[in-house]
């Protein structure tokens, strides 16, 4: 935050005294973290189940926090999709935690749900923040984005959405995933970009801006990519302060790494200056017993932004 006259009552790396009020500037990484340098997030739903197993209703939310490399605590909210049973699968950190990742390491934050007992189960995740923005809002014009993901499966063709994007804030659509899974639909929310799985083992990018009932601003690109069976499959998005948005991805490499290249078919879409997005993560599982494991997110947002205390 800058200030016209330029004077500060005292100035540290995260606070500003202006006038007696404090102003605090929250870190321009909105969450980084990974199965092997981080403590396992903790989850708590707001039945009390902390994660364990038990039944789940659909839109049912929870918070999921996660403790971060630099010790920050980033909180989500999540959302179920689809009701999960009395035998639905907590989500936690499976397998054993290796000090350096493979592809074939089966191990991270399993994110599979209830599919196991139950088609079409999953959650959608807001990185940072809740569904109406708090501290996961950016603002186009004002911020710079970029989602990087890394997951790991024995089989994506088990997973019908696991897909990273951001989305115009509002109300939790439980429909959304299913939607861009199908790739077909309106997607329910207003304007969003979402790249991922999107249908068994297909890399597919869903998009909609300004979208109201009927319209036909929903898009959805096959990349003619797929992920490969089984292993680490990574995905990334970038936006521009403009809006301007960018896909890129690679499968068959350890967490975080690879080189990542376009999609062979991609598509270009830019947010309208203005819109206010969040950072959403889709899981959407068939009724497969097939972990969906998450080995590594970061989100950024720069700058940070500034608030008052």
């Amino acid at each position: 935050m800058s200030y016209p006259d330029g004077n500060f009552d005292t100035v540290t790396a995260n606070r500003f005294i202006h006038h007696g009020v404090t102003h605090k500037k929250t870190p321009v990484k909105i969450i980084d973290w990974d199965y092997i340098t981080c403590p396992t997030p903790n989850i708590s739903t707001l039945s009390g189940k902390s994660g364990a197993d038990g039944v789940l209703a659909n839109g049912e939310l929870f918070n999921m926090v996660f403790p971060g490399k630099n010790g920050q605590n980033t909180h989500n909210q999540c959302c179920i999709l689809g009701a999960h049973t009395v035998a639905g699968r907590g989500f936690t950190v499976d397998g054993t935690i290796p000090e350096v990742d493979t592809n074939g390491t089966v191990a991270g934050l399993n994110l599979q749900g209830d599919a196991a007992t139950a088609d079409n189960t999953g959650l959608e995740m807001i990185i940072g923040g809740t569904q109406f923005g708090g501290h996961a809002a950016c603002t186009i014009g004002t911020h710079a984005l970029t989602f990087d993901a890394t997951f790991h499966s024995a089989d994506f063709t088990d997973q019908d959405c696991v897909s990273i994007g951001f989305r115009k804030v509002g109300q939790f659509e439980t429909g959304h995933a299913a939607t861009i899974a199908a790739a077909a639909g309106e997607g329910l929310y207003t304007d969003y970009v979402a790249f991922g799985i999107q249908s068994a083992d297909d890399v597919q990018i869903a998009t909609r801006l300004n979208g109201v009932p009927g319209d036909d601003t929903t898009a959805y690109v096959d990349s003619g990519d797929a992920t490969g069976a089984a292993g680490n499959h990574r995905f990334r998005i970038e936006v521009t302060k403009a809006g301007v948005v960018t896909f890129s991805h690679i499968g068959g490499q350890v967490m975080d790494g690879g080189t990542l290249a376009a999609p062979s078919v991609t598509k270009a879409f830019t947010f309208d200056s203005g819109d206010v997005v969040i950072p959403y993560l889709s899981i959407l599982s068939i009724n497969q017993d097939s972990a969906i494991l998450l080995k590594s997110i970061e989100v950024t947002r720069t700058p940070g932004i500034s608030y008052s205390e």
